[in-house]
C-alpha cells in the first residue's frame, strides 16, 4: 500500500486497489501500447511480401501461419501465466514478438525464414493479452470495472493511429528491412517500462491448459461473436493496404479516424454504455464492423475510407474489451487465466486464422465482394446474440 492513506482512498474511489495500483495500471497500459505498435506492422506485411515477389496465395499462407503460433500460445497462456506469473509471462511475450518482427528484416524474402519469423511473432502475440489482462484487472476494484477494462483496451487501437502511417513512410523511404527493424523496438521498450511492477501471485496451476476447465456452455455465443468480429477486423487490417493503394489513398485516412472513434467510444461513451448488457454491446459492435465493411466495399475516395474507419472504430470498441470484462467477471481466481485464454483464442482465430481462407475469397470474388460477405456474416451473428438469453450470472456461484 501507499504511504499516503488519502492517496489510496482517492485511488479506490477511482476504481483502483490503491495508489500504486493506479500507477501500475497505467504502466501496463503504456507497455500494451508499445507492444501493439510493434504488432501493428501486420497492416503492412502484405505489401512487404508483395515487394518480395510472393503471389497472393503464398502471401495468404505467410499471413495465416501466424494463427498457429498465436493460438498455440493463447491456449497455453493460462498455464504459462500460472507458472511464471502475469508480469514475467507478459515480458516473455514482448520478447518473442520483438524477435519475430525484427528477424523479418533478414528473412522476409525467403519463404521458410519468413514462416519461422512469423511463427515467433505470433507466439508473442498469442501469449501477451491473457497475462496482461489478468494483471490489469487485478489492479481494479468492482467499481468502474467494465469502464476501466475498456479504457485499457484502447491502447491496442491507439497503436493503429501511430504505427501504420509511420510504417508506411518508413517502408516507402527506407525499405522493408527498416520497417521491421524499427517495428521491433517498441515491444522491447515495453519490457523496460514494466520491470518495476509488483508481481501478481500466480493462480493455482490449472488442469491441462486451463482453458478447458474454465469453459462454460454459455461461452459459445460470446466466443462465436469474438471469432466473427476478429475476422471482420482482420479482413480490413490485413488486406486494406493493397486495396487502398489501387486508389492512391494513404492508410492514414482509414486508421486515424478509426482510432479517434475507437478511443472516443471506449474512453468517453463507455462511461454510459457500460451499464448496458454486454450481449447488446457486442451485438452492436458487430453491426458497426459490418457497416465498416459495407462502406469500404464501395470506397474509392478518402471520405468514404474515413467513414469506414469510423464505423470499424465504433464497432470494435464494443467487442474484445466488453467480452473480456464480461467473461472475466464471472471467473474464479483459479480460472482467470483460462477465461482470458478463451477470450483471446476466439478473437485471434478471427484475426489471424481467417485471413488465410479470406485470401481465397478475395482471389475468387475480389476485395469488395469479400467485404460484403464478411459484413453479412457479422449481421447474422449479431442477430443471434441479441436475440439470445445468454447471461454469465448463472455461473457466478
Amino acid at each position: 500500500m501507499s504511504a499516503d492513506p488519502s492517496a489510496d482512498e482517492a485511488a479506490r474511489d477511482a476504481g483502483f486497489i490503491d495508489a500504486l495500483g493506479r500507477r501500475e495500471y497505467w504502466l501496463a497500459a503504456a507497455a500494451t501500447l508499445m507492444f501493439s505498435i510493434t504488432t501493428c506492422n501486420s497492416t503492412l506485411v502484405v505489401v512487404a511480401f508483395q515487394r518480395a515477389g510472393f503471389p497472393l496465395e503464398t502471401i495468404g499462407q505467410l499471413v495465416g501461419v501466424l494463427a498457429f503460433s498465436v493460438l498455440a500460445a493463447t491456449l497455453g497462456s493460462g498455464f504459462i501465466t500460472a507458472k511464471l506469473g502475469a508480469v514475467r509471462a507478459a515480458h516473455f511475450a514482448m520478447a518473442l514478438s520483438a524477435a519475430g518482427v525484427g528477424s523479418l528484416a533478414f528473412t522476409y524474402h525467403h519463404y521458410a525464414g519468413a514462416m519461422a519469423s512469423r511463427l515467433l511473432w505470433g507466439a508473442g502475440v498469442g501469449l501477451l493479452l491473457g497475462p496482461m489482462n489478468l494483471y490489469m484487472q487485478s489492479r481494479l476494484t468492482p467499481k468502474r470495472f467494465v469502464y476501466l477494462v475498456t479504457a485499457f483496451s484502447s491502447m491496442i487501437p491507439l497503436a493503429l493511429a501511430i504505427a501504420p502511417p509511420i510504417g508506411e513512410q518508413v517502408l516507402n523511404h527506407f525499405g522493408v528491412a527498416a520497417l521491421f527493424i524499427t517495428g521491433a523496438v517498441p515491444a522491447a521498450l515495453g519490457i523496460a517500462v514494466t520491470l518495476g511492477l509488483r508481481a501478481l501471485p500466480p493462480p493455482a496451476a490449472p488442469g491441462g491448459l486451463g482453458l478447458v476447465s474454465a469453459w462454460r456452455r454459455w461461452h459459445v455465443l460470446p466466443a462465436l461473436t469474438l471469432i466473427t468480429g476478429g475476422a471482420q477486423f482482420g479482413y480490413l487490417t490485413t488486406y486494406l493496404a493493397p486495396a487502398l493503394a489501387v486508389h492512391a489513398v494513404p492508410l492514414g485516412w482509414f486508421y486515424i479516424p478509426m482510432t479517434i472513434a475507437m478511443i472516443a467510444c471506449r474512453v468517453v461513451a463507455m462511461r454510459r454504455l457500460s451499464v448496458l448488457h454486454p450481449r447488446g454491446l457486442a451485438a452492436g459492435g458487430l453491426v458497426g464492423c459490418s457497416l465498416a465493411l459495407s462502406a469500404i466495399a464501395y470506397a474509392e475516395t478518402p471520405l468514404w475510407v474515413a467513414v469506414s474507419g469510423v464505423f470499424l472504430g465504433l464497432g470494435n470498441s464494443m467487442m474484445y474489451p466488453v467480452m473480456s470484462a464480461w467473461l472475466g467477471r464471472f471467473a474464479g481466481r483459479a480460472e482467470g487465466g483460462g477465461v482470458q485464454a478463451i477470450v483471446a483464442t476466439a478473437f485471434y482465430i478471427g484475426i489471424y486464422l481467417a485471413p488465410w481462407p479470406q485470401s481465397w475469397l478475395i482471389g475468387a470474388a475480389g476485395f469488395a465482394r469479400g467485404a460484403l460477405a464478411m459484413a453479412a456474416a457479422g449481421l447474422a451473428v449479431a442477430a443471434a446474440l441479441a436475440g439470445s438469453g445468454v447471461d454469465g450470472r448463472a455461473d457466478a456461484g
